[in-house]
């Protein structure tokens, strides 16, 4: 990880003297993870215009550099201690909050998603696999004729199923 700190008037003098798109691709050849860190409370504050400015935020990230927007000094420290304790692997606290938990999976689910997997089959003809068979073992048991009798399963979803267990 590396991260570019500018303040909103060396952002735009660095854009102004042409000195920007090689600072941001020494900073991508430099780091896996790079980020630009700009701060200031206007971003307008300087000579180019508002439109192209926010041309040249979106280009940036588009180069595969973060952009992340910061007050003060401050704010720019409190940005770069929890971009240190990801990197680090140092969590305060609980690992998420409730509501950010993600929800395990259905165990229902886990077998329609599993024959959904093969390109061809949607999830609706999945399901019907698993009306018709019960199981994914019983799917897969079972012979490509067995599968065309099923309705949306043709030869070709069926020839793609006898591949993707092949």
């Amino acid at each position: 990880m590396l991260v570019e700190r500018k303040t909103v008037p060396d952002l735009h003098l660095s854009l102004e003297r042409g000195r920007l798109w090689r600072q941001i691709g020494r900073l991508r050849r430099a780091a896996a993870l790079p980020y630009l860190l700009v701060e200031g409370h206007d971003l307008d504050a300087g000579s180019i215009d508002p439109i192209a400015l926010r041309g040249t935020c979106l280009a940036v990230i588009g180069q595969g550099v973060a952009l992340i927007r910061s007050d003060d000094p401050s704010d720019s420290a409190m940005w770069l201690r929890l971009l240190a304790e990801r990197v680090s692997g140092v969590r305060p606290g609980r690992d998420r909050p409730a509501y950010a938990q993600r929800l395990k999976a259905a165990p229902a689910l886990v077998p329609e998603a599993m024959l959904a997997a093969v390109p061809g089959i949607s999830v609706v003809g999945a399901r019907a696999l698993l009306a018709r068979f019960g199981s994914v073992s019983a799917v897969l048991a079972a012979e490509d004729s067995e599968w065309m009798r099923v309705r949306g399963i043709g030869p070709r979803r069926a020839a793609a199923l006898r591949s993707a267990i092949s």
